[in-house]
């Protein structure tokens, strides 16, 4: 087995104690792996779904519905597995994006979204930096971020084939999808690629661009939930806000789903965890 600061893992990503005997002891082992492996994916997948939507809906003026769902799934790819991956700079970065979101909310006289973002963004900076600066934790979590935008816009590349059929897929199955190929991208780019490579950038710089991205995120989605709330008062738009509602929380779920499927079904098949620091 090969150690790293960010990864212990076995190289074909197996874990042995699987491929033993069935065992009373080891038989309901696998059985608690196998629940909690998939409520973790379901929880992750549910993160993706929601962000999926929210970053197609945003780029999806820019560049057309079709192309806009590479990069929604590389920056949903990337945020789920800075959650999935490195657990206590999510932590981090997600109570800064709180923090200054809500805070920035409050206090402001004049909303603006680019001015919450740049306030998320140096909190997370800061939140990061001092995280980074007393804690090795944050060793991996850059390269895992980086895995999960690639393994993102390569299942986004694939839907993206999908979508130039005939095939038609609703938000649900779109996400249901999308997590467990992403996940299995990301999962094979952990155990081939991240298991031979270290992170040489300082665990401060680490830590700050991690915390910023999540920070960032949160921001905007608690943006988004003020946007939505605020919109609810005017009838004329209440329709349109009720049709996207319907739409990010069939995301939610079909993400949910597919990432609670795929979880199970890895721990079943006995795939090693993947060291969440």
């Amino acid at each position: 087995m090969k150690s790293t600061n960010s990864i212990a893992i076995e190289r074909s990503g197996i874990d042995p104690a699987a491929s033993q005997g069935p065992g009373s002891s080891n038989y309901h082992g696998r059985k608690a792996d196998i629940f909690i492996r998939a409520i973790i994916w379901g929880f992750v997948g549910s993160i993706f779904g929601g962000l999926y939507v929210g970053f197609a809906g945003v780029l999806s003026p820019l560049m057309g519905n079709d192309l806009a769902i590479i990069p929604a799934a590389a920056f949903a790819g990337a945020v789920g597995a800075a959650f999935y991956g490195s657990f206590q700079v999510a932590i981090i970065g997600t109570l800064a994006g709180s923090v200054s979101g809500i805070g920035y909310l409050i206090l402001a006289n004049n909303h603006q979204l680019d001015e919450m973002a740049a306030v998320s963004l140096m909190a997370g900076v800061v939140a990061g930096f001092i995280y980074g600066n007393t804690h090795r934790e944050v060793s991996g979590a850059l390269m895992k971020a980086l895995t999960g935008l690639v393994a993102g816009a390569l299942a986004g590349i694939m839907l993206w084939g999908v979508s130039r059929t005939a095939i038609e897929l609703n938000s649900y199955l779109v996400t249901a999808v999308l997590v467990p190929v992403t996940g299995t991208f990301y999962i094979y780019g952990v155990f081939k690629v991240i298991s031979r490579m270290d992170c040489r950038l300082p665990l401060s710089m680490v830590g700050s661009l991690v915390a910023a991205l999540l920070s960032v995120v949160v921001a905007g989605s608690i943006w988004s939930v003020h946007e939505v709330m605020a919109a609810s008062y005017e009838l004329a738009a209440f329709s349109d806000q009720q049709v996207g509602f319907q739409q990010v929380m069939l995301a939610i779920l079909g993400g949910s789903t597919g990432g609670l499927i795929a979880g199970g079904l890895y721990a079943w098949l006995g795939l090693k965890w993947l060291d969440r620091r």
